[in-house]
């Protein structure tokens, strides 16, 4: 594998993970609502979800979602439930702007999951993997030390190009600070979350 063929396969990735979907819907709102301290895990998330389409891509394994799609539609409505929650939690969320350690680690934790199961569940990685990876890599002459270093690229590119929506967001979450300008953006983070789980949501059928 050269130099030139990994910089060509992470700048495609790089522009299709820039283009906003579902997930950066997701992860914008959840900085909105819940800071870096949350969007950072669910990024992470994200990422791991991209490189398990990824893996099955490269491996072969797509086409059993065909077989089992099923069971990637129960994954994809499980990310819309949990979606859908978040979304009434910050609508309905009246307290301060301050920050809760106490959670800090389930929050987190359930931030990831929620990262990794919206990936799970939207099909543009899937199409982008199966439609890109054979062109502009040789799956073929691949053995398990190309394959981790295109793994770790990836994983690499995701978080770097999804970390500037978290950190705009979540400054201007810190920036204002009012009780009113807090209420709107908790309405605005539950309208974004929203929006990503009926998007997600009608791609399930």
């Amino acid at each position: 594998m050269t130099f030139a063929t990994l910089a060509t396969y992470c700048i495609a990735l790089a522009i299709a993970v820039a283009i906003p979907g579902p997930g950066v819907l997701a992860l914008i709102g959840t900085a909105l609502g819940g800071g870096l301290k949350r969007a950072m895990p669910m990024i992470i998330g994200i990422a791991f979800g991209d490189t398990t389409w990824l893996v099955m891509a490269v491996l072969g394994l797509a086409a059993i979602s065909e077989i089992y799609a099923e069971a990637f539609t129960v994954i994809r409505y499980i990310g819309v439930a949990y979606l859908l929650f978040l979304a009434w939690k910050f609508w309905t969320n009246t307290s301060e702007l301050k920050a809760d350690e106490g959670s800090s680690k389930r929050s987190g934790f359930a931030s990831m999951l929620n990262g990794y199961l919206i990936t799970m569940g939207n099909p543009k990685p899937m199409f982008f993997y199966l439609a890109l990876v054979p062109v502009l890599l040789d799956l073929s002459a691949y053995g398990a030390g190309e394959l981790s270093i295109v793994v770790v690229a990836t994983f690499f590119i995701l978080v770097t190009v999804l970390t500037p929506y978290a950190l705009l967001a979540s400054g201007a979450r810190e920036w204002l600070k009012s009780s009113r300008v807090y209420k709107i953006m908790n309405r605005t983070a539950a309208a974004l979350i929203g929006t990503a789980a009926i998007v997600i949501g009608l791609r399930a059928h």
